[in-house]
C-alpha cells in the first residue's frame, strides 16, 4: 500500500513538473486586444499580441507627459495650478486654483497618483497652453519611432483618435527609462511631497503608486497604469532581472496585473541578453591613411547586444569587419566596419560602426590655409591685427 502511494505520489509530481514546464515554455494565453513584451536595451519584441492595433492608452499617455517635463530642465520651477487644471475631471492629485508647487511634486503626483490635473498643470507651465503641449507630445513620439500615436490631451482621458499601440508605448516606455530621474519616479512605491494646502500651511503628502505590479512581482521597476471606460484597464510594466530589463503593454485588458507578471516571467524565463557593445561606446581607434590626423574612433552604431533563447545562448558568436586602417577623407557617422552576431552560425543582426569624426584628406593647399589660419590667431593673440 505504502509503494502504491509512493508510485502515485512521484508520478503526480512528474505530471506536475511536465505540465509546469510546458506551460512556462509556452506564451502566455490573453485576454489583451493590444499586448507586447519587448527588451529594453535592444528593443527586440519577444511577443505580441496585436501590437499595432490602435487603442485608447488612457492614463500611459503621461509617460510622455513626465519625460517631456522631466527634459525640459525645470522641475526645480514653481509652478502656479490654473482654475482649469485644477477642475480636471477623472483620477486627480486634488490640485486647487492658486496653488503653487514645484514641477518636480507634479511629475511625482503624475506618475505615482495618475493625476489628471497634475498633467494640465505640467502642460500649462511648460508650454503656456494644452494645446501646444499636446503638438509638442505629438512630434516627441514621431522622433521615437511611435508612428501610430496620436496624442490630445496630456492625461489620457477619452477623447476622439486618442490612440496608440502596445509597439508605440512600448518605445516611448524604453525611451523614458533611459532617464534615470524617470526610471527613479516610476520604480517608488510610495513617497511624500510638500504640500502647500488651502490654509497656507506646508506639510507632508504621502502619494502611494497605483502600479500594484511593484509589491507583485520582485523584479518589477515601473512604468505606468491607466484606465477608462473606453481603454479599459491597461498597464505599461517593466522589469529587471539580472543584467536584462524587459518591458510589457497590456492594453484593454481585465486581467492586467496577471498577464503582466505571466508576460514578464516569460520573457526571463525563456530569453536571454547577449552583450557584446554598448550604443555609442568606441570600439576601436582606427589608422588614417592619408588624412589631416592620424586616427579616428569607430562607434558603435547601436546597442550591440541580441536577445537569444535561453537555449541558444551558448551558440552565439560574434564576428567584428573592420579594416587595419582607413583612407581620408572620411566623414562623421561613415560606416566603416560592422559586427555581426551569429547564433548557430547563422547571421542575425548587424550592427555597423561608424566614425566618431571627419577627418579631411592631406594636401598641400589644406596645410597652407591651416598654417595661415594660425598664423592670423597668434597674431590676433598678440594685438597686433
Amino acid at each position: 500500500m505504502a509503494r502504491r502511494l509512493l508510485r502515485s505520489a512521484t508520478l503526480l509530481a512528474f505530471f506536475w513538473w511536465l505540465t509546469t514546464s510546458m506551460v512556462c515554455s509556452a506564451p502566455p494565453i490573453m485576454s489583451a486586444q493590444g499586448a507586447i513584451l519587448m527588451d529594453a536595451k535592444t528593443g527586440q519584441v519577444l511577443y505580441d499580441r496585436n501590437m499595432n492595433k490602435k487603442l485608447a492608452p488612457a492614463s500611459t499617455t503621461k509617460i510622455m507627459t513626465a519625460i517631456i517635463a522631466i527634459e525640459s530642465g525645470r522641475l526645480d520651477e514653481t509652478t502656479r495650478v490654473s482654475a482649469h487644471a485644477a477642475a480636471t475631471g477623472g483620477s486627480s492629485l486634488n490640485l486647487y486654483p492658486g496653488q503653487t508647487i514645484t514641477l518636480r511634486e507634479l511629475v511625482t503626483g503624475l506618475l505615482l497618483r495618475s493625476g489628471n490635473d497634475a498633467a494640465v498643470a505640467i502642460a500649462e507651465h511648460l508650454a503656456g497652453s494644452v494645446d501646444v503641449f499636446v503638438e509638442i507630445m505629438n512630434k516627441k513620439a514621431l522622433s521615437i519611432g511611435a508612428i501610430h500615436t496620436q496624442f490630445r490631451n496630456p492625461h489620457g482621458l477619452s477623447a476622439p483618435n486618442h490612440l496608440s499601440t502596445a509597439y508605440d508605448l512600448a518605445s516611448i516606455a524604453r525611451y523614458a527609462l533611459l532617464n534615470p530621474t524617470f526610471s527613479q519616479i516610476v520604480s517608488t512605491k510610495e513617497t511624500n511631497i510638500e504640500w502647500l494646502d488651502r490654509k497656507g500651511k506646508n506639510h507632508n503628502r504621502n502619494l502611494r503608486n497605483t502600479n500594484k505590479l511593484l509589491w507583485m512581482l520582485a523584479d518589477a521597476d515601473g512604468v505606468k497604469t491607466g484606465t477608462t471606460n473606453m481603454a479599459g484597464p491597461c498597464l505599461v510594466s517593466s522589469a529587471t532581472r539580472d543584467n536584462q530589463r524587459l518591458i510589457a503593454v497590456v492594453l484593454h485588458d481585465h486581467s492586467r496585473w496577471y498577464d503582466s507578471m505571466q508576460l514578464l516571467k516569460y520573457g526571463f524565463d525563456q530569453y536571454d541578453l547577449y552583450e557584446y557593445a554598448e550604443d555609442g561606446a568606441v570600439f576601436a581607434a582606427l589608422p588614417i591613411e592619408n588624412g589631416m590626423t592620424d586616427m579616428v574612433d569607430a562607434l558603435v552604431a547601436g546597442p550591440g547586444s541580441l536577445v537569444v533563447a535561453a537555449t541558444d545562448y551558448p551558440a552565439v558568436t560574434v564576428e567584428v569587419d573592420l579594416p587595419e586602417k582607413i583612407k581620408a577623407p572620411v566623414y562623421q557617422g561613415q560606416k566603416i566596419g560592422e559586427i555581426v552576431f551569429y547564433v548557430q552560425d547563422k547571421a542575425v543582426k548587424t550592427v555597423d560602426l561608424v566614425a566618431g569624426s571627419t577627418v579631411e584628406e592631406y594636401t598641400i593647399n589644406k596645410i597652407l590655409l591651416r598654417h595661415w589660419l594660425s598664423t592670423i590667431q597668434r597674431l590676433s593673440g598678440w594685438g597686433l591685427l
